[in-house]
């Protein structure tokens, strides 16, 4: 998740006011880690900082995480504007956290995993800094189990955006939770629409890829088209619906 800084720096403002900034699940976030007031809590990837912010108000203190500077700086603005002043904002990799061992008592991560350039690292990092007893939250993107599908979401997915680097099954992540010695206690998923244009401006591709992911959703197969509820209008393709992961694990 470190390559292309500028293309997250450009999109910064888009996290902050795009669909990022609400969900289905970002609502549920309390009730599925149970934060206490003397909590710290570290989140990974965090763009803009909406699933920090949701936690700040009530906990001790909220580490908010991201490889772009252009991020952190919006992130730091949403918390100063409504009055949050219990963050401190640090450039990290989720890779490469330079954090003692038993730091937290919860990590986050929202829409992010799929960035990850080495996810066997970055979830050996997470159990690293976790107290015992600590939670992870997890938020990303399903691929399908069937795997042409899945091959067709992370292609488009890669056309549109640059730094993509895959979408998991939730057979994939189970394993990988496993692997890292995080018990998983909590597996739920939830639906988002996205309206296309948006979406696809966000991914930061060039007017070429932009262009091919356009082609690509047109001439999606029967299969794919059903999965993601793909809605085209006057040959335009309108909007897609996936799937994320909502889960939590316990160290």
């Amino acid at each position: 998740m470190t390559g292309n800084a500028a293309r997250w720096d450009r999109a910064a403002d888009q996290y902050v006011r795009g669909e990022h900034s609400k969900g289905e699940e970002l609502e549920q976030l309390p009730e599925l880690v149970a934060p206490r007031p003397s909590d710290v809590v570290l989140d990974i990837g965090a763009g803009a900082g909406h699933t920090a912010l949701r936690l700040a108000p009530l906990v001790s203190r909220v580490v908010v995480t991201d490889p772009s500077d252009g991020m952190l700086r919006a992130a730091a603005d949403l918390f100063a504007k409504v009055g949050i002043t219990n963050a401190r904002f640090e450039r990290a990799r989720a890779e490469d956290l330079n954090f003692d061992d038993g730091s937290f008592d919860i990590v986050t991560t929202r829409l992010a995993a799929h960035h990850f350039e080495d996810l066997e690292a970055a979830l050996g990092e997470v159990a690293r800094v976790l107290k015992p007893g600590g939670v992870f939250f997890l938020v990303d993107t399903l691929a399908p189990e069937d795997a042409a599908i899945a091959a067709y979401v992370n292609e488009v997915e890669s056309l549109r955006d640059p730094t993509h680097v895959r979408c998991y099954s939730k057979r994939e992540w189970l394993d990988a939770l496993r692997q890292s010695g995080l018990r998983v206690e909590h597996v739920g998923s939830a639906r988002k629409t996205h309206d296309f244009e948006p979406w696809l401006a966000r991914g930061g591709a060039d007017a070429a890829n932009q262009a091919r992911t356009r082609e690509r959703f047109l001439q999606a197969s029967d299969a794919a088209a059903s999965e993601l509820e793909i809605v085209v209008r006057g040959g335009q393709v309108e909007s897609f619906t996936d799937l994320k992961l909502v889960l939590t694990a316990r160290r």
